[in-house]
């Protein structure tokens, strides 16, 4: 995982004020429950090679993580501060978020590797930021395994900053 829970000892809490984001980039949109299916492969593509693919470890388990964070896993999922990234219509990315034990926690961010470093990332982050603010929260929080040192660079990007 990216984020998710804060228990495990491989990964470190980051957290970050909320501040007035620009609006999302064209391309990313509100979350919908009807995206679960082809967002899975996309998690698991994502995933792939990484620092967290034993965290999902194949597609059941990418499905597995994403219906655990809707149903409540992970805190109560926020589908209003959730967002997906879509090209040609089709996801490719998504930011899923929940409140987890009264803050809101980014429990997944991922991104196709067809479609990395084209900011698809970053926009999610920041679209799901200014939907919080607009919400009244001013924090955010995740947890990221330690040594993804690319997640790492892009939350301290970000503004995010380590506390635990």
């Amino acid at each position: 995982m990216t984020s998710g829970t804060f228990g495990a000892p491989v990964r470190s809490r980051f957290q970050a004020p909320l501040r007035a984001t620009p609006p999302p980039p064209p391309g990313i949109r509100p979350f919908r429950h009807a995206d679960v299916p082809a967002l899975v492969p996309v998690m698991w593509d994502a995933y792939r090679g990484t620092p967290d693919e034993t965290d999902v470890g194949d597609p059941e388990g990418a499905a597995r993580e994403i219906r655990l964070a809707l149903d409540g896993e992970y805190g109560t999922f926020l589908p209003t501060a959730s967002f997906v990234a879509e090209d040609r219509s089709r996801p490719v990315g998504a930011a899923l978020v929940t409140l987890y034990r009264g803050l809101p926690l980014l429990a997944f961010l991922f991104t196709a590797p067809s479609h990395s470093g084209l900011g698809l990332g970053q926009g999610l982050v920041h679209a799901a930021m200014r939907a919080l603010t607009e919400q009244g929260h001013d924090t955010l929080t995740l947890a990221v395994t330690r040594r993804n040192r690319r997640a790492r660079r892009l939350y301290e990007h970000l503004g995010f900053v380590e506390v635990a």
